[in-house]
Order: structure tokens, then sequence, then C-alpha cells
């Protein structure tokens, strides 16, 4: 058998309790919306997620193929015990090392919460593997164009920062408050999020206080 065999059954399925790896690329998009993921238990699809999934269950309908003579195998169980996370990798490439490669839907571009993940999940396949993993990729299925990405020192050292980050959130229990911003328009949690409503009354209670200070500052004065 194959040093890449052996590795690949070597796969720990063992998942643990733990929260899914996703839940860091929510936590780097948005703490409020990973917090009423992971906290409250809502979820809401809209087109974004539904084209996802779509995405998702194409590219895991086949379990094992061979790219430029190396094996690629989807949908693989990860977990890694150090950081308590677990869930799964899209796809493995399995030649000098293990090449975790995860499958966005968009076009190609750099984004902060999925290199997060990415590196988690070769953090993963470190801890369950023995090895080291300098690299791992990202395809992206709009753009049909694979990027790589290398694990550095800053890489892991995010990861890291975010893991302890999403752990302590959910140790608290508490949703953070809302807070507008503009990529609250693409979010399928907006209406039960309600970031323009639930500010509202601040900021109404600070134009409040701004059209009365004068008076009162006056009846003082008196």
């Amino acid at each position: 058998m194959s040093e890449s065999s052996e590795r690949e059954q070597t796969v720990a399925r063992d998942e643990g309790d733990y929260p899914p790896l996703s839940s860091l690329n929510h936590l780097l998009f948005c703490e409020r919306r990973c917090a009423l993921l992971r906290i409250e238990q809502v979820w809401v699809e809209n087109r974004y997620t539904l084209s996802g999934q779509h995405d998702h269950r194409r590219v895991h309908q086949e379990s094992s193929s061979l790219h430029r003579g190396k094996r690629v195998v989807r949908n693989i169980s990860l977990v890694s015990h150090r950081l308590r996370l677990s869930g799964k990798s899209d796809a493995v490439e399995f030649g000098d090392y293990p090449l975790p490669i995860e499958y966005k839907s968009g076009r190609r571009r750099r984004w902060d919460n999925d290199d997060v993940q990415l590196c988690a999940q070769a953090l993963c396949l470190e801890e369950m593997l023995d090895v080291e993993i300098p690299m791992g990729a990202i395809f992206h299925l709009k753009s049909h164009r694979r990027r790589d990405v290398p694990l550095t020192a800053s890489l892991r050292g995010k990861t890291e920062e975010a893991v302890a980050r999403l752990h302590e959130l959910l140790a608290s229990g508490e949703t953070p408050p809302p807070k507008w911003k503009p990529r609250c328009k693409g979010c399928s949690l907006q209406d039960l999020c309600l970031p323009t409503t639930i500010e509202a009354p601040q900021r109404l209670g600070n134009y409040q206080d701004d059209l009365y200070r004068p008076l009162l500052d006056k009846e003082v004065s008196d």
C-alpha cells in the first residue's frame, strides 16, 4: 500500500462534540451571525446559501478521482481534539503531502474568513496524520479557478486566534448586538437579526439626548 493510501485510511472518524469548522468562517464574517447559528440554532435560506449547497452537492457526488496523477478524496471527516473542532473537507489531494481543497461558489477572490477555514482544515489533517502541510487551495466555482493558499505562520496565528474567540463566544452563551454593515444585505439571517431595526432605538435615544441637552443645560444654569 502506498504512503498516500495509508494516510487516506488513517483519517479519523471520531469528531467529538465539537463545533464545525465552518463556524470560523461565520465568526469572521460576523460574530452575531455565528452566535445566531451556533447558540440560538436558527437558520434561514436565501439564494446564496441555496447556491452554495447546490455547488457542494455537485462537488461531493464523486468520492475520489485522479488529478494530475494525484488522488483526490472528497468529503473527508476532520477533527482536531487540540482545537476542539470537527467538520468535513470538500476534498483532499494526496501527493507529497495532503493538500486540503475548499470549494467556494463565487469568483476568484481572497477572503480572510475563507483562508482561515481552509487553514483550520489543514491543522486538523496535520494533527490526524502527523504531517506538515505547507499549502492548501480554494477552488472558485463561478470562475473555475483555483487559488493556492500558503499556510504561513501569520495565517496559522490568525486561525488560532479565531478558534480561541469562537470558543469564548460559544462559552458565553450570549449573542452580540447587531451592527449594520454593507455585507448584511447578502446575509440569509438579516430578517431575524434586524440590524437596522434593533439599532434604531439607540440612534433615536442619542438624537433625543442631543435635542434636549441645551434645554437641560439652560435649566441647570438658571
